[in-house]
């Protein structure tokens, strides 16, 4: 096993069978980001983009946050991929794995709540209007 310090790209539709190592896989129409651990244990790590999940930045190089903590892998990595390169961190710890799972289960929720307000806000908007 060898740790991968530079991270290629792909832009795909679907995730091909198998995935190569040091290669993130990018797919705009799943919203997702996909890899092999860079650690080379080998565990896909499948990453959801999106206000409650991950931000993907590309100019030309990509770079993705927060970081990747794979607490729940036998592995244990941590790391975060900026421009294209890995910058390890140190491993995840049983704690800091529980936190992160909170952290973005947390996020889920609110963002969840924030499109029911959203959209309970536009149905009584649709009926003030309709009631005129």
């Amino acid at each position: 096993m060898s740790r991968h310090h530079e991270m290629d790209h792909r832009f795909v539709e679907v995730l091909p069978t198998p995935l190569e190592p040091g290669v993130l896989y990018i797919s705009g129409a799943h919203n997702i980001v996909a890899h092999l651990c860079c650690c080379g244990c080998g565990t896909e790590v499948v990453t959801p983009l999106g206000p409650a999940g991950w931000a993907l930045r590309y100019d030309g190089r990509v770079s993705l946050s927060p970081s990747i903590g794979n607490g729940a892998y036998d592995c244990k990595s941590h790391y975060v991929i900026q421009a294209s390169h890995v910058r390890w961190l140190s491993n995840m710890t049983l704690e800091h794995h529980v936190r992160a799972q909170a952290r973005d289960q947390a996020a889920a929720l609110n963002l969840n709540l924030s499109r029911l307000d959203r959209a309970k806000r536009m149905v009584a908007d649709l009926f003030r209007r309709i009631r005129r």
